[in-house]
């Protein structure tokens, strides 16, 4: 109005008052996308945070799971380590057992060798007993 009265200055005055208006609706809208984008990266921040700490979470139990196979494993090894031992000592008792069957095997062919050298003579004097022949006189 105050432009319309002002005449071809107030020509002047309104283009420009139309700028400051137009470039005021433009820098209101740019406040407001800017606002959009800074509420939207506050989000997508605050999802990345969520996301970091269930990583975190995961690798942790990760972590503990690992701890828990390798003193799983742990205790394998120190089974299969005494079933080693064992197996030694097993292997050791059958050696100690199959050198007294050797021992006991030579030992009884020698008791079977004498006791045919003892049969033989036996026999020996038998037959030398029966050509005695002891008669009673009364």
């Amino acid at each position: 109005v105050e432009a319309a009265r002002a005449g071809t200055a107030g020509q002047g005055f309104a283009v420009v008052a139309e700028e400051v208006r137009n470039l005021a609706t433009q820098s209101d809208e740019a406040a407001k996308a800017t606002r959009e984008l800074i509420e939207g990266s506050i989000a997508i921040v605050a999802e990345g945070g969520q996301a970091v700490e269930r990583v975190t979470q995961s690798l942790e139990r990760t972590s503990q799971l690992a701890g828990q196979v390798t003193a799983q494993m742990d205790i394998v090894v120190e089974a299969v380590e005494s079933q080693t031992t064992a197996i030694a000592q097993v292997t050791e008792g059958v050696d100690q057992i199959s050198s007294v069957v050797q021992t006991n095997s030579a030992t009884a062919e020698e008791s079977a060798a004498a006791s045919q050298q003892l049969s033989a003579e036996a026999a020996s004097l038998k037959q030398l007993v029966d050509q005695f022949n002891l008669t009673q006189e009364d």
